[in-house]
């Protein structure tokens, strides 16, 4: 008999933290929502002290934001942070890159390839959510290549902050997914290449895009 697949164990305060954090990525709590701490624990089914710690962890993530008088709220989306979270983001991705695509087997090349195509049919379909997973799936294909387990958990803690932004943008501006899915081909194109110079180069590409992007349009909205 083979041996079983290991089962991630999560704590009560975990659960909370994660299910709490996916409802404000997802934007289904939007930026200044009200988060009260007895409604978090009524909401999760949990006693006071879980979701407690929940506020202060995704606090320490910069995704809950606390004042004594005013409780806490929803971070808002603000260019300043914006920055911030884009710069970091880019440069934990690209060290990555640096480390990960020159170690791409021959298997994980063939799984580019068919992440590829999967980007590209989405592309062409307009269909948004199937381009963000396999864009994702590409990158973490590399990244975790990388075998820098410390500066991949970094990277996918920063990510989430970034996720804000993403789904803010696509919220904001019909097929913006899309516009900047056909700029991932020349990422794609690096890595089959084992390339990581140009697949560095390519990311950069896009995240600036992408902020300059943002910054605009939080210009706007703050306006």
């Amino acid at each position: 008999m083979q041996d079983p697949t290991p089962i991630e164990i999560q704590t009560v305060e975990e659960a909370v933290v994660n299910a709490l954090r996916n409802e404000i990525v997802q934007l289904r709590l939007s930026p200044g929502t009200r988060l009260r701490m007895a409604g978090i624990a009524e909401w999760a089914g949990v006693s006071l002290t879980p979701a407690r710690q929940a506020l202060r962890r995704l606090e320490a993530e910069g995704l809950v934001i606390s004042h004594v008088r005013l409780g806490s709220r929803v971070a808002p989306l603000t260019r300043e942070d914006g920055e911030v979270v884009m710069t970091v983001c880019n440069a934990l991705e690209r060290r990555l890159i640096a480390i990960g695509v020159p170690k791409l087997t021959d298997e994980d090349l063939d799984e580019v390839a068919r992440l590829s195509e999967w980007r590209e049919n989405a592309v062409q379909s307009g269909d948004e959510e199937g381009l963000i997973k396999a864009s994702f799936q590409l990158r973490d294909l590399v990244y975790q290549r990388a075998d820098r387990p410390h500066l991949y958990r970094e990277a996918m803690a920063w990510r989430q902050r970034q996720q804000r932004y993403l789904r803010y943008a696509r919220h904001a501006v019909t097929d913006s997914g899309v516009e900047f899915g056909r700029e991932f081909t020349a990422f794609t194109t690096a890595c089959l290449a084992r390339d990581s110079t140009a697949a560095q180069a390519a990311l950069q590409h896009i995240e600036e895009r992408l902020q300059q992007w943002l910054q605009g349009m939080l210009e706007v909205k703050s306006e």
